[in-house]
């Protein structure tokens, strides 16, 4: 298709977009507007600026798409090529640089770096170097990283769809390596303050919070009435992560390649075992078998050679006790674990009800007791020294000529079983000793 035909169905196209409503109603024709007006500024070695859409943008204002309207447009899109080519040669840093001290749109500059006009680099121009957050270098080599990686969809979809929850997602585990800006994107609403100075990016972010904030009057009902009626909305969803601290043993294995992986199984350590199945990423179980020598590794060949033989569109199975002899005790670690989201008959979202959960963090079984074990010998000795405090201060109000009772409730020392333990431990420290916690 040559340029005038392009033009001219562009022409069309956008003002057959304008009749249906906008880009809302209808995203396919508006990105195939999107499309034609980059096709018709690479004709012309031209970036996709606003400064240079202008020229197309007053074009579709015109009557008809005459001869004479068409001869006119492609004349502006020569000479801004000729401007274009004609400037001087400059680093995309030196765009940057030059873009930060002259408060340049971003819909100006990030095409002339070879940026796309997508929320993440948008942000990382208006919030990180505009405000002055980040270098110049820093912001580039970002941009160029979200490049090389390709995923501005999916940081979009952390951002709206996961921004109370991101952590917990593949797709933020598998980003957030490579992209050092990505947690202050992905909490912009919650650091915003009582400012109302926003940024493009951050005002369009308002403004979809407010769109999708209710203002019709909703009767209240209890909470467990109310969340089969209207389900519970992805985006706002903040589950509740829970410790698996006894021992979980696998006995089968469900997988995809490329997908998570369903481990079936039952906690051992309790009373009675517990069955129970979990949603592991791939490559964090494949790290957990690793861990075992050799019983890990015989499992290890297991998904290797499972992959070989799989059929299409058929997942593959491992049942441990077939494959191996046995089932696998997984007793070196530790599982947080939270109940996901499933897609109900009637449409909405509710909490899955089976036993399945998804694998938030794997943890070291030995290296968590040993942080825990810290954690509460400190805490266990705070409150020691507020009870040993608390019966020294007893005394004193005993000696001072106060009733037993009277000053039991003054020190906070009322019940029985407290105030036992508050005694020990003063007379203890009377004579000279200490609780060991070894």
């Amino acid at each position: 298709m040559q340029v005038t035909e392009k033009l001219t169905t562009y022409y069309h196209f956008y003002q057959e977009l304008k009749e249906k409503g906008g880009p809302e109603e209808n995203t396919e024709l508006f990105e195939a507007v999107i499309e034609l007006e980059e096709e018709i500024m690479a004709a012309y070695g031209l970036p996709p600026s606003h400064t240079h859409l202008q020229i197309l943008w007053q074009f579709t204002e015109k009557v008809s798409p005459t001869s004479e309207v068409l001869e006119e447009t492609q004349e502006q899109l020569k000479a801004a090529a000729t401007e274009h080519l004609m400037a001087p040669v400059k680093t995309n840093l030196e765009l940057l640089q030059e873009a930060k001290s002259g408060k340049m749109s971003a819909f100006n500059v990030l095409p002339e770096i070879g940026q796309p006009t997508h929320d993440y680099p948008i942000f990382l121009f208006e919030e990180m170097l505009l405000k002055d957050k980040a270098t110049p270098e820093a912001v580039l080599q970002e941009m160029e990283s979200v490049k090389e990686l390709d995923c501005y969809g999916e940081v979009a979809t952390l951002l709206y769809y996961h921004r109370k929850t991101f952590r917990r997602t593949k797709i933020y585990k598998d980003l957030k390596p490579h992209l050092q800006f990505l947690d202050t994107y992905l909490q912009q609403l919650k650091n915003l303050g009582d400012s109302e100075e926003h940024s493009i990016f951050v005002s369009s972010l308002i403004q979809k919070e407010i769109k999708e904030t209710p203002t019709s009057f909703t009767p209240t009902l209890p909470e467990d009435e109310l969340l089969p009626l209207i389900g519970i909305d992805p985006a706002s969803y903040s589950p509740e992560s829970i410790l698996l601290t006894q021992v979980f043993e696998m006995e089968e294995i469900v997988y995809d390649i490329d997908t998570a992986v369903t481990v079936s199984g039952k906690l051992t350590s309790g009373p009675e075992p517990k069955p129970l199945s979990l949603g592991f990423d791939v490559k964090e179980l494949l790290q957990l078998f690793a861990q075992y020598s050799e019983k890990g590794e015989q499992i290890l060949d297991f998904f290797v050679r499972g992959q070989e033989e799989a059929l299409e569109d058929s997942p593959i199975v491992i049942n441990l006790k077939d494959r191996t002899g046995e089932t696998f005790s997984a007793h070196l670690h530790y599982f947080k674990v939270y109940k996901p989201l499933v897609l109900g008959e009637d449409g909405t979202h509710q909490v899955m009800q089976e036993e399945f959960y998804l694998v938030e963090e794997i943890l070291e079984r030995k290296a968590y007791d040993a942080k825990q074990l810290e954690t509460s010998q400190s805490s266990l000795s705070i409150i020691f020294q507020h009870l040993l405090k608390s019966y020294q201060l007893f005394t004193e109000f005993l000696l001072a000529g106060e009733k037993e009772d009277k000053a039991r409730v003054e020190t906070g020392l009322e019940n029985p079983t407290t105030f036992e333990l508050a005694r020990q431990l003063y007379t203890l420290h009377q004579h000279g000793g200490k609780v060991d916690f070894t």
